[in-house]
């Protein structure tokens, strides 16, 4: 009876907390809307009601449908783990074409992210998104019905570019009008639609005995719905300055401006090897546990399965800490559980506290990028900062690529373990370089005090 009583009293609490918490905040706003129209007078309470509702929409409603569209992107970046073993068949190809086919669904999205800030500087945040879903929807649409592998190839670069648009575009739009909070959440999102990927191929292929192409066929008709809704939606698209000022008070810089800018260039040496660090490891580790440590398959793919788990559950939950700890301090204990991580691989004590520095690397990495790409609007200036983050984005896919490449070829002349210590040595470059960032920040600020 007692415990009764006491799960009430809380229940009760909370409920009372919840209430006091929403009249609060809609005190606040109630505040903010007379001191922005003090010399307006409301007529009635329904008026500010809806001034409330409308204002409480155009925060809310945009970051729930930047959460989906992240979620089926990530859908559409997984399908082709599963969906190449059955695709081969289909157009007639081995194994190794799948060296064609990821380079050329590469290609577009880097050609896309850097040159997102031209975009979103020549049209609009919205109209470019709205582009990017059309030309990721319809590319996808393009994988179900192409006829040929050379086809399928010129599909995949089409795509590539909607998909990077999307990327740099939403980045952007949750960098200037969110914190690091909702930006660990976004990226969340695309581990989530990373992992429910395998199921959709599998469930189309296995459970209803068809192919391939359904999958993908349902995400590029998700992809063009979002798109669609968007569109709809597109005043509530809009890049946003410190003092909440719309896209067309931003003053854009010229890309080759931006790169001149110190403090942009050492950004985009930080990401280059923050994405060698988190796709080779990704890649790589593999590897090193059964080629350089003996151990099983399932066990290394068990591995590299909580690595990759690790970064949509550690930015689920870094979501949460970014609002208690603040961003300086979180970046500094991610990076600080990142290179304790890479230490343990490195040195692999034992089999167990390997597998504990694995899962170090993935929680310390995973809001590593969310908040350094969140903070980029205060770091390199309002005016920069849409092309900062299109250069951003795709210096992390490069460095993808060409690092992990790079650690390969270091595993097959110097040995498998090597992968070890280049995983080691890539995170402690990432926090040297990290410093770097603090230190051009910091001048950054003294010669903007000094200007002013």
């Amino acid at each position: 009876m007692r415990s009764g009583w006491g799960n009430l009293s809380v229940y009760s609490f909370n409920s009372v907390y919840s209430v006091v918490k929403s009249l609060k905040r809609f005190a606040w706003h109630f505040v903010l809307t007379l001191h922005r129209h003090k010399h307006t007078r409301y007529d009635c309470a329904g008026q500010f009601i809806k001034d409330y509702l409308r204002l409480r929409f155009s925060k809310t409603f945009p970051i729930l449908v930047a959460y989906l569209v992240f979620v089926v992107i990530g859908i559409a970046s997984g399908l082709l783990n599963i969906a190449w073993t059955y695709m081969q068949v289909t157009f007639g190809v081995s194994h190794d074409s799948l060296a064609a086919l990821a380079p050329a669904a590469m290609l577009g999205g880097l050609v896309a992210a850097f040159f997102n800030g031209a975009l979103i500087g020549r049209f609009s945040l919205g109209a470019v998104l709205v582009g990017g879903m059309a030309f990721a929807g319809f590319g996808l649409l393009g994988y179900a019905l192409a006829p040929v592998w050379l086809l399928l190839l010129a599909v995949a670069v089409f795509t590539s570019v909607g998909k990077g648009t999307i990327d740099a575009a939403m980045n952007n739009f949750v960098g200037s009008n969110y914190g690091s909070s909702e930006m660990n959440w976004l990226h969340a999102c695309w581990g989530i639609g990373l992992t429910i990927a395998p199921a959709i191929v599998t469930f189309f292929v296995l459970d209803q005995g068809g192919g391939w192409q359904a999958s993908y066929i349902l995400v590029g008709i998700a992809v063009l719905l979002l798109g669609g809704l968007v569109l709809l939606t597109l005043p509530l698209w809009q890049l946003r300055d410190s003092g909440g000022a719309g896209s067309q008070n931003l003053q854009r810089q010229p890309l080759g401006e931006s790169l001149r800018r110190p403090i942009v260039l050492v950004g985009l040496l930080f990401f280059f090897v923050y994405g060698g660090i988190e796709i080779g490891t990704g890649q790589l580790a593999n590897t090193l546990l059964t080629e350089a440590r003996g151990l099983p398959q399932e066990v290394a793919s068990g591995w590299v399965s909580a690595y990759w788990g690790s970064f949509t559950i550690g930015r689920i939950l870094m979501g949460l800490l970014a609002m208690r700890l603040g961003d300086r301090l979180l970046l500094t204990i991610c990076f600080a559980c990142s290179l304790l991580g890479a230490g343990l691989l490195f040195l692999n004590p034992s089999e167990d506290l390997s597998f504990v520095g694995m899962l170090g690397i993935g929680f310390g990495l995973a809001a590593i990028f969310p908040i350094l790409i969140s903070q980029t609007y205060a770091r390199v200036g309002v005016d920069h900062a849409p092309n900062a983050i299109g250069f951003q984005v795709g210096c992390a896919a490069l460095g993808g690529a060409t690092l992990s490449g790079l650690g390969g070829i270091f595993a097959e002349y110097v040995g498998a373990e090597s992968i070890s210590l280049f995983i080691l040595v890539g995170a402690a470059l990432a926090v040297i370089i990290y410093v770097f960032m603090l230190r051009f920040e910091g001048r950054a600020a003294r010669a903007k005090r000094e200007r002013g």
